[in-house]
């Protein structure tokens, strides 16, 4: 990425930070629960046996009650587990409660690292991705850890959902050959189909 792109970028990640974290509390909530209606209508949800969560941190997209119903409802969940930090590397964890995770690295929540509770990439049905702030094309600017990237590689596009509010979405946000986007993104206000069914 050359140096424009990464001032792009960082510019970006500062800016539409501020202003997701300018979203009242309750706001967020009652965002959050459209976003949960949305997702439990999607047909690949309904089909789904194993989906993948992100746990929440600081003013995104909250995904705990959406995790508690997902398991009510008989779904596998996992999350993400990053052993070493700076690493790079990230892994999926199945949980069978929320209260498994606690505040751990970069703040973020997680479970402890399981072997016998890693789940293979192929094995998960859907993968809801957070980010600062999407683009049209399913791009996505994150924290810049590249944690999500990394991790995507090689999973189907089409299982890929980016959770954000209406005010993250912009029309286009650099990328080079090893940003990923998503093949769906779900605001309160709509669903963005970006690889058509």
């Amino acid at each position: 990425m050359n140096e424009t792109q990464k001032s792009e970028k960082s510019k970006l990640r500062y800016d539409f930070l501020k202003i997701r974290d300018r979203i009242e509390p309750s706001l967020r909530h009652a965002y959050s629960n459209i976003i949960l209606s949305k997702i439990k209508k999607l047909q690949e949800y309904q089909n789904s046996n194993m989906v993948m969560f992100y746990l929440s941190y600081g003013s995104e997209v909250i995904t705990d009650f959406m995790i508690n119903e997902f398991l009510a409802d008989g779904k596998d969940v996992a999350v993400p587990v990053i052993q070493n930090p700076g690493d790079g590397i990230m892994t999926a964890v199945r949980i069978n409660k929320l209260e498994e995770c606690y505040e751990k690295v970069y703040g973020i929540r997680q479970p402890e690292f399981n072997e016998d509770e890693v789940v293979a990439k192929e094995d998960i049905d859907l993968i809801f991705v957070p980010g600062i702030v999407f683009d049209n094309n399913g791009y996505r600017v994150g924290y810049g850890k590249g944690y999500y990237d990394r991790w995507l590689e090689g999973t189907d596009i089409s299982k890929r959902v980016g959770l954000a509010f209406e005010v993250q979405l912009v029309d286009k946000i650099p990328n080079l050959e090893y940003d990923l986007p998503v093949g769906r993104i779900l605001t309160e206000k709509r669903i963005i189909e970006i690889v058509k069914n």
